[in-house]
């Protein structure tokens, strides 16, 4: 729905690219995809990874790579069903007839491409590394060490305490119960939500948990808003719920439907959401 402060009363939050926008770790995550592939796959890894940043390849955010299949897949954000299909080099195939059923979204075999997490999870996917969580637990227990720093940020708290005073402030997150609490200590954050919700496994049962929120609030759609960075996870759930979002988008070109709010940073949240 078209967003409006004066009507919203409970804010979801999503943690990673949301709270904190530090990038590095994802060079870190990709390193560790890379060992787990045979030597001569790695050059061709880290090429495809390389035109992926640089947006010359068919996987991007927002878009869906199959795995099963080795195809990458535009879906309907309404519908969820199949509009368009590339196989690995970027040719169109004309196979979206072949999607017969909206897709179902896992974190193996049909991967929603939502944020920079899942660009190099596809490429070592598709050059044959298999499951990526060891490499994805690595990562997460790198960023809790000393050798990573997020980028300080001393006025996130006071912001986020300041509109906690206005409405119910949600945390909605993948990560694991254990990683959500090492790192709202790490980005002090702690006490800052009214609820905290991990391991959501997102994007598929993100409507489920919109819905219990909207059921135990006593809210309707238009009273909640979702902000993330994550199109396919945050984001289109909300819109087919008539929910408020707002996307962070650092470079502006995620695609979106029109009541979608589309700002570059968490900072420019703030004067949004304040009445």
């Amino acid at each position: 729905m078209a967003f409006s402060k004066n009507t919203i009363r409970i804010a979801v939050f999503d943690l990673d690219g949301t709270l904190y926008e530090d990038t590095t770790h994802f060079r870190y995550y990709a390193e560790r995809l890379a060992e787990k592939l045979p030597a001569d796959k790695q050059p061709l890894f880290w090429h495809d990874y390389s035109d992926m940043l640089e947006g010359n390849h068919p996987v991007a955010v927002g878009r869906v790579y199959d795995a099963a299949n080795d195809r990458v897949l535009e879906v309907d954000p309404a519908s969820y069903r199949v509009t368009k299909v590339w196989n690995w080099e970027g040719k169109e195939t004309g196979e979206e007839d072949a999607y017969t059923t909206p897709v179902a979204f896992d974190f193996d075999s049909m991967i929603a491409v939502g944020d920079g997490w899942w660009l190099p999870a596809a490429a070592a996917k598709h050059h044959g590394t298999g499951s990526t969580f060891d490499a994805y637990q690595k990562t997460k227990a790198y960023m809790q060490t000393e050798d990573f720093q997020f980028t300080e940020d001393p006025g996130r708290r006071f912001s986020l305490q300041q509109l906690g005073g206005q409405m119910h402030l949600i945390l909605l997150t993948n990560s694991q119960a254990d990683d959500v609490g090492q790192l709202l200590r790490t980005l002090d954050l702690e006490g800052v939500f009214d609820e905290v919700i991990p391991e959501a496994a997102k994007p598929a049962r993100t409507e489920a948990h919109f819905s219990t929120i909207l059921k135990k609030y006593e809210a309707e759609p238009g009273e909640v808003v979702s902000i993330g960075d994550n199109y396919l996870n945050d984001i289109v759930p909300a819109e087919n719920l008539g929910m408020a979002s707002v996307l962070i988008d650092p470079l502006g070109k995620t695609p979106v439907r029109s009541e979608t709010k589309r700002i570059t940073t968490l900072r420019e949240l703030f004067p949004l959401l304040r009445g």
